[in-house]
């Protein structure tokens, strides 16, 4: 079986010269967890998940959740969050774009690719889903490790060629 058997064709994208507050209102209109770039030929050129932006826009997400005394105080959690915000202006908004705060070191997979070969890519990236390009490298689709494991566990043949 091939990636283009259970990839999801329906992506959103913005292009790269897309404003962070585009990036953020796409993630948060359509509820995304990652999010392809790509240039003015349709190409991918790069991806932003939602852990790029918790590092950009809350660097310290991470370390207060792990503080559970600070989970305790929710009012001091709002307020460590809410202090994360107040330095993003509109202004600063327009100036960042998504080529600014994507990540251009992804490998993605091709359509023709066998499943084997998406979950190795997806593995070797750490990522839970990775853009699937045709033969000209323009975006056709996102493919994530639940539709590869849906598929092996389905008993669908995975093809071995890597």
């Amino acid at each position: 079986m091939k990636v283009k058997d259970v990839m999801r064709t329906s992506v959103v994208v913005l292009p790269q010269n897309a404003t962070l507050k585009d990036v953020l209102d796409k993630f948060l209109k359509h509820h995304l967890d990652s999010l392809p770039i790509l240039d003015a030929a349709l190409r991918v050129v790069g991806f932003i998940t939602i852990d790029d932006l918790v590092d950009i826009l809350l660097p310290r997400y991470y370390e207060i959740l792990r503080d559970f005394s600070a989970l305790e105080d929710k009012g001091q959690l709002a307020s460590l969050f809410n202090q994360a915000f107040q330095g993003l202006d509109t202004h600063h908004e327009q100036l960042i774009l998504a080529v600014d705060v994507m990540n251009s070191n992804i490998h993605w997979v091709h359509s023709e690719d066998s499943l084997l070969a998406a979950a190795a890519h997806l593995q070797s990236q750490n990522f839970e889903r990775l853009p699937v390009v045709d033969k000209d490298n323009k975006l056709v689709g996102l493919i994530s490790d639940f539709e590869v494991i849906l598929a092996l566990l389905r008993g669908a043949p995975a093809t071995a060629s890597l």
